[in-house]
């Protein structure tokens, strides 16, 4: 495709306003392919937005499946997909959202293994997981094929936002946390939708930015909220000489 249909000009006329887009970006955006790993509160809503923004092809990881107490702030699922698997609800609902897009389900907790195998086709990677088994193994696959990677939490009050170019010595989620374990679930610590949803939103806008090559990404700063208090602050991730994943040279 070298332009937009009619119909496309349509969907995305009002992105098409801003002074930083054109055709040729949206076209960008359509043949981007971006892998999204974990469909939570965070997930469900990056998925959404990107999806709506017109990001051509999306890689959904996920092996859980809607419960209840998912529904308040996992807004791609209703009370009828209680029990179905997460990634084949989102994929229903964003190509209901937005048909022209490819939606790849994977109904799998993705291993490092994994994770290696399917870098080298995405462009970008968003990490909207809640434990550190996972962002770890995310982290290091990242460094080792060099992609890209936009990383969000949250937990009760609090959120934060990290985006990694590891590869590019500004450290990695292994220098933030060298001893991490696993925080408490959402249902341990408590959590309300909006908190979630601000960090999401912020992490979806990110990744735009991150794919359209416009405006500040703020690669290698964390970015940390506090809702109760409306405070927030960001520090620069610095690399430890230490770190086995980023300061172990061409491993």
């Amino acid at each position: 495709m070298s332009e937009l249909t009619p119909a496309q000009q349509l969907r995305y006329s009002a992105q098409l306003l801003l002074p930083e887009m054109d055709e040729s970006q949206q076209l960008r955006l359509l043949y981007s392919k971006v892998l999204i790993i974990g469909l939570g509160g965070l997930g469900s809503v990056v998925a959404s937005y990107l999806a709506g923004a017109g990001v051509g092809h999306l890689l959904l990881a996920d092996d859980d499946r809607v419960s209840l107490s998912n529904l308040p702030r996992q807004l791609l699922y209703s009370s009828a997909g209680v029990g179905q698997l997460k990634v084949d609800a989102a994929t229903a609902r964003l190509q209901a959202q937005n048909p022209e897009l490819v939606i790849t389900p994977l109904a799998a907790r993705l291993s490092l293994s994994d994770l290696l195998a399917l870098l080298p086709e995405v462009n970008l990677v968003l990490d909207c997981t809640d434990n550190a088994s996972s962002r770890l193994a995310i982290n290091q696959a990242c460094f080792l094929r060099q992609v890209p990677l936009i990383s969000g939490a949250a937990s009760g009050w609090r959120g934060q936002l990290l985006a990694l170019q590891p590869w590019l010595g500004q450290g990695c989620y292994q220098c933030l946390y060298p001893d991490w374990q696993d925080s408490p679930s959402c249902l341990q610590s408590g959590i309300l939708g909006p908190l979630v949803g601000m960090v999401a939103c912020q992490q979806a806008l990110l990744a735009l930015k991150h794919l359209l090559q416009i405006g500040d990404v703020s690669f290698g700063r964390l970015y940390c909220f506090d809702g109760l208090h409306g405070q927030s602050s960001q520090l620069k991730l610095q690399q430890e000489p230490a770190c086995p994943i980023c300061a172990a040279g061409d491993s």
